[in-house]
């Protein structure tokens, strides 16, 4: 095809679809052009903030729908009408689809079921039989739209309530497009100022992009502090957590010692320790502190600093215990720490006292004792003490509840029997056996094994 062939062909087409306009409509509708323009620098805001921001979707609906807007007043400024009643449909959809957007509102699929109709119309209106079709998306598009607005009111939140508030103002200046509504109430869609024919809708439509854009702003603003200030929390509660989960373990003579430790975020709760002994043997405690992140994390510092610094005064679980209970007396915040503490002497006789913990497995059978409370819960407790002897060809297992507590998808539970039959496997296949089922929660094992039995 020649440039002059394409020539001939288009300007008649344009011509049918922009008839040329007078000149002083033209000027009349000069506020038409200058909205227009402002219209499509928002949609082009609101599109590169999307595109700085993706979890933010609303900067996406909202640049979709001021690009539509944008179209159909250049289109309605040149003289351009089937265009822009065919744009208008279409806007009216993405209208509604950016107020549930913008205000959040949960399973709103339900409202596009009116697409069908958008779409209908914005054909429709380019056949002359067809044309009465034409206001038809506004009325239906304000359904779903008076719908969410009245769920954004009715929240507490007053981000929500402003937006709902910017909709509202928009959805009631909208009506005075409607033909019926402008013959109800005798009014004109402008107001006429120096000449200029101020559309009511027009200028509604940009007060409102303008007023969502600073909210929206200013929402993208303090989420990326808060999620800037998580982050650094996460971090440093990382590196807290690093420094008290051994990454190397301590060598005990006439004992092998394997632990595993897997978190199920990127902080948690557990936490183990092992102390060798000047006389042979070692103590050894594990536990796990309620609640996750930087409170868990200092918590469980305290805990470690306060352990190493009574086992300068005394060996004994009972006592360790009570002191370290002593310590997260109303330090908490409603939570609590459970805690087991053994003593491994290096004749293979076991001591150990319990804070509400898991019991510790010998030789696959869940030891006996008596589990006093955890941590943090009653001043002045008790921890009783109990002990056994650690046979050579025996294995202690030490676990922390993120193993019992494992749940597959059918939501059973690895619980308590899984555990103990599996409790003589190392510390590394009974942690991935309670992962594989299904972690919820950290997961930590220990095994004490003496060197002859594994010789």
């Amino acid at each position: 095809m020649t440039p002059a062939f394409l020539l001939a062909v288009s300007v008649p087409l344009m011509q049918r679809l922009f008839p040329p306009v007078p000149l002083e409509q033209q000027l009349q509708q000069t506020p038409i052009l200058m909205l227009a323009v402002i219209e499509c620098c928002l949609a082009a805001a609101y599109l590169a903030l999307w595109r700085a921001a993706p979890d933010f979707r609303a900067f996406r609906a909202l640049g979709i729908f001021f690009a539509f807007i944008g179209a159909q007043q250049f289109s309605q400024y040149f003289g351009g009408h089937v265009p822009d009643w065919s744009l208008r449909a279409i806007a009216g959809g993405v209208l509604a689809e950016c107020a549930g957007e913008a205000m959040r509102i949960p399973h709103r699929r339900w409202a596009r079921l009116f697409w069908p109709i958008y779409l209908f119309v914005s054909i429709a209106v380019w056949f002359p039989s067809l044309a009465f079709t034409r206001e038809w998306p506004m009325p239906v598009s304000e359904i779903p739209i008076l719908i969410f607005i009245v769920y954004g009111f009715r929240r507490g939140n007053a981000r929500d309530k402003m937006i709902a508030g910017a909709f509202l103002f928009y959805s009631l200046v909208r009506l005075t497009i409607s033909g019926p509504v402008q013959r109800l109430l005798g009014i004109r869609d402008y107001a006429e100022i120096g000449g200029w024919h101020w559309q009511y809708t027009t200028f509604g439509i940009t007060v409102l992009g303008i007023v969502t854009l600073v909210i929206f702003v200013r929402d993208l603003i303090r989420d990326r502090s808060e999620k800037q200030r998580l982050a650094a929390e996460l971090a440093a509660s990382r590196a807290v957590q690093q420094v008290l989960i051994p990454e190397q373990l301590p060598t005990v003579p006439g004992f092998r010692i394997q632990a595993v430790y897997k978190p199920f975020g990127e902080v948690g709760g557990d936490f183990f320790q092992i102390l060798p002994m000047p006389e042979g043997g070692a103590l050894i405690a594990i536990g796990d502190v309620s609640g996750k992140g930087m409170p868990a994390a200092m918590m469980v510092s305290l805990l470690v600093g306060t352990l190493h610094a009574l086992v300068e005064t005394t060996a004994s679980p009972g006592q360790l215990l009570a002191g370290l209970n002593r310590l997260v007396q109303g330090r908490s915040h409603d939570g609590f720490t459970t805690c087991l503490i053994l003593r491994v002497e290096a004749d293979g006789v076991v001591t150990f006292a319990n804070a509400g913990h898991i019991s510790p497995y010998s030789n696959g059978v869940e030891v006996e004792c008596e589990n006093g409370l955890p941590l943090g819960l009653v001043a002045g407790t008790a921890y009783a003490e109990a002990s056994f002897e650690l046979n050579a060809a025996e294995q202690l297992t030490l676990v922390t509840d993120g193993v019992v507590e494992a749940r597959n998808d059918a939501g059973k539970l690895f619980g308590f029997e899984r555990t103990a039959s599996i409790s003589s496997n190392t510390a590394e296949a009974i942690a991935q056996a309670a992962q594989a089922f299904g972690q919820e929660d950290d997961i930590t094992v220990l095994t004490v094994r003496s060197v002859a039995a594994c010789a």
